[in-house]
């Protein structure tokens, strides 16, 4: 697999609901806060109450506030992006995503499998001697299309 590299110009907003949790807590079912979080957003019907408020584009999932690498804790957030002069009130919570360059990995299949088969597909690219070194300062998913997913790493 061969991601692409994007020049991202704009810095992006997205609101949405949130969690802290790291990788090897995601690994345990009794302990991951991903799946929890992606039932209450489809639950609470956040998507459409984002956009109600201004919200657009697809549901998009954001890293962020990475504590170090792989192994660290991070932030998780799901939402829709806005206005960067959009209000955001609790319980709701909003991420910037700098502009930069962006590795992006394309993948289809049936979710959530295709995301979790994805993100192994993800570090197992950077593990690689060659490969450019992530910048762990926000990367995201979109879900702009029925079973597609796009993982966009900042390197």
């Amino acid at each position: 697999m061969t991601p692409a590299l994007v020049n991202q110009n704009d810095r992006r907003r997205v609101a949405g609901i949130a969690t802290r949790t790291t990788n090897a807590d995601e690994m345990q079912s009794s302990q991951a806060r991903i799946p929890g979080l992606w039932g209450e957003f489809a639950s609470q019907n956040w998507a459409e109450r984002l956009g109600q408020g201004g919200a657009f584009g697809p549901t998009m999932a954001v890293y962020s506030a990475y504590e170090s690498d792989v192994s660290g804790s991070y932030q998780i957030l799901i939402g829709r992006e806005v206005a960067r002069s959009a209000p955001i009130a609790g319980p709701v919570h909003a991420v910037d995503i700098a502009p930069g360059k962006y590795l992006v990995f394309k993948f289809a299949g049936p979710l959530p499998g295709v995301v979790i088969e994805g993100w192994r597909a993800v570090w197992a690219f950077f593990e690689r001697p060659d490969a450019p070194k992530r910048a762990y300062s926000a990367d995201f998913e979109a879900y702009g299309e029925p079973e597609r997913v796009e993982i966009w790493i900042a390197v």
